[in-house]
């Protein structure tokens, strides 16, 4: 592999390790989900709007309008369900549940171009999923109170997730990153920001600058670098990959909030980092 086919890989593990730290932002900040979507899909879009104004793109392409917008309103939505699962639910319940979205892009994927999956892709997608699971079987694994509204909106989220990943994968192919970046936020940042406006007053300053750190490195960093990778790799690669967030996130739970290393973590950890490097080796599309 040359180096410019690292590249990708690269960006791709960049992004998983700053998506990575949402959940911690989730969990810290004072401010409803509503505020908190307007923050994470607010920062890019007003970041971005300059730019998309000056080149007279503000509605988009023509061959790929509808499909933008209506990928903009589903992320509207996803990101609501996924901030608010956060809520309600444990880190735990949250992250395994999420990372149903690989397996579900795979099914899409194979329903498109009506075939089915190669046994080696199931392998690598179970293996994967397999670790995050064996990671958390010391968390609390409860679907009473909120944590069964919290699932259901994850399982929501990561479903809506891999559709609006097939739709990007194919609008990629003729715009750029920081084009897809800005409709991919727009529908939710015109939603959610005017919840934002009205939050803060009530809210400490130490949390808006978080706040905006948030949307910068999550909204735009992290987002920037997740299609720049999207654009240039299979999308079967590109999703088993991903499982690498998890990995980061376990990093984060270690150093940031000083939780202890299990059995269970590291046989989780192995498992994922194994299937992300299988998933690396693909060549399937």
């Amino acid at each position: 592999m040359n180096n410019r086919s690292w590249l990708p890989v690269l960006a791709l593990i960049c992004a998983t390790a700053l998506g990575a730290s949402s959940g911690l932002y989730i969990k810290e900040l004072s401010l409803s989900s509503l505020a908190l979507s307007g923050f994470r899909l607010g920062v890019p879009f007003l970041l971005i709007l300059p730019v998309v104004i000056r080149k007279r793109m503000l509605l988009g392409p023509k061959e790929h309008r509808a499909k933008l917008w209506a990928a903009s309103l589903l992320n509207a939505i996803r990101m609501f369900l996924y901030i608010l699962a956060f809520k309600l639910t444990t880190m735990g319940n949250a992250i395994v549940l999420l990372y149903l979205w690989p397996i579900f892009a795979l099914m899409f994927r194979c329903i498109g171009v009506r075939t089915f999956p190669r046994p080696g892709q199931s392998l690598i997608l179970l293996t994967a999923f397999s670790g995050v699971v064996v990671m958390n079987l010391h968390r609390d694994f409860s679907l009473q109170g909120k944590d069964l509204p919290g699932s259901l909106f994850m399982i929501l989220s990561a479903l809506i997730l891999a559709g609006t990943m097939i739709i990007y994968k194919s609008t990629l192919v003729n715009m750029s990153e920081t084009d897809t970046l800005f409709y991919q936020n727009s529908i939710g940042a015109l939603i959610f920001l005017p919840f934002l406006l009205a939050e803060i007053p009530s809210v400490p300053p130490a949390h808006l600058g978080l706040g905006l750190v948030y949307g910068f490195l999550v909204g735009v960093c992290a987002f920037g670098l997740f299609f720049y990778a999207l654009k240039r790799m299979p999308v079967f690669q590109y999703s088993a990959m991903t499982y690498m967030e998890v990995f980061f996130g376990l990093l984060f739970s270690l150093v940031v909030l000083r939780e202890d290393m299990t059995i269970n973590l590291a046989i989780g950890v192995l498992l994922v980092l194994s299937a992300s490097f299988l998933a690396q080796q693909s060549k399937a599309t």
